[in-house]
């Protein structure tokens, strides 16, 4: 009997001590299991942004606490001022900038940010620049694209985008304005070009004087690019042959259009004229010189007659004429210069003042 009364004391007390072992597991329990506020929240090690600006509740995931959202947002860990752009940051200074709340969070050893963005190909800016510079009859216009961006970054995805120009002129700087519409607002970006063509010019081989006309022969094609939309620009081969040249110009030279003599001032024209009437004053002066009785050169007698005394003198003529002609002869016998006045071939006759 007394056996059996100590089994079930040994029982009961088998049994309290379970209970309470249980009893104070639940309190432990309920001493460590933290509360809502106390949970730790785990940070991203990859993020990706749209904005300049990295606030450290872009670093959390959705499950997170209101409060501490709202808290993070208002602790700023940096900035990606381009698009497409990273940055990587230790764990220890976002430790230092989060301050208390670092404690309700797990933090990475690095965690890297990258900015979104798009890529707009500087070839195909190229072309539609090419395309608007070169029109149907500008084919031999040369487009230095030297300045426009291997490749332009875009605050977003792109959704379409256009190039125009304000420019009046055709050849020199070119300015173009480049505008882009993405889902991270406008873009607009200036792109200068130089245009400049190339023309077949006129290069002199020689010396040239005014009043020449331009031949094959004085002129040879050189290459010339034109810079700007010039008043000056050089001639062409082309229409550089049969023009009056207005100035001396140097071997070497490559002709323009002040060079040439065009117009009511055209030189050539009056040297034309000139040389017609130099030629037809000297084919009357050789059809005239047919019909001299003496001519230049010849030696004739010169007559002296005054009064009962007659003197006759050797002489030469100086100068060719008809009968009644005053000539100057040169006295052989002292070689000094006289006047005559042809009376016929070969005879000549004082000329009295």
């Amino acid at each position: 009997m007394n056996k059996y009364n100590l089994t079930r004391r040994i029982g009961s007390i088998v049994i309290g001590c379970g209970v309470a072992i249980l009893c104070c597991c639940q309190a432990n329990a309920a001493i460590i299991m933290p509360s809502a506020k106390d949970q730790i929240t785990a940070l991203k090690s990859t993020v990706l942004i749209n904005s300049s600006e990295i606030k450290a509740d872009c670093l959390i995931k959705s499950e997170a606490s209101p409060e501490l959202r709202e808290n993070l947002a208002a602790i700023q860990l940096g900035h990606i001022p381009d698009p497409l752009g990273e940055l990587v940051l230790a764990g220890s200074d976002i430790e230092r900038k989060l301050g208390s709340l670092a404690s309700r969070l797990s933090i990475p050893d690095h965690v890297t940010i990258r900015r979104a963005g798009a890529m707009l190909k500087g070839a195909d800016i190229a072309e539609r620049i090419t395309s608007l510079c070169k029109g149907p009859d500008a084919e031999d216009l040369a487009v230095d694209l030297s300045r426009v961006p291997t490749n332009i970054v875009l605050p977003g995805a792109l959704q379409n985008w256009e190039i125009n120009t304000n420019s009046d002129n055709i050849l020199g700087m070119r300015l173009f304005v480049l505008t882009a519409q993405t889902d991270g607002g406008p873009f607009r970006q200036l792109i200068q070009v130089r245009v400049s063509r190339i023309v077949e010019a006129a290069e002199l081989t020689r010396l040239a004087r005014p009043g020449e006309t331009i031949n094959n022969n004085m002129i040879r094609r050189k290459q010339v690019e034109v810079k700007s939309d010039q008043s000056n620009i050089p001639v062409t081969y082309a229409e550089a042959v049969g023009k009056c040249l207005g100035r001396f110009k140097s071997a070497g030279t490559v002709l323009r259009s002040s060079d040439l003599s065009t117009g009511s001032g055209n030189i050539c024209k009056s040297s034309d004229k000139s040389d017609s009437n130099l030629r037809s004053e000297s084919f009357v002066k050789v059809a005239k010189r047919d019909s001299w009785v003496i001519k230049p050169g010849e030696n004739v007698d010169f007559h002296f007659n005054s009064g009962t005394l007659s003197l006759k003198i050797p002489a030469r003529a100086v100068q060719g004429g008809s009968e009644g002609d005053e000539i100057t002869l040169i006295n052989l016998q002292n070689q000094r210069r006289i006047r005559g006045v042809i009376k016929e071939k070969g005879r000549v006759e004082y000329a009295q003042n």
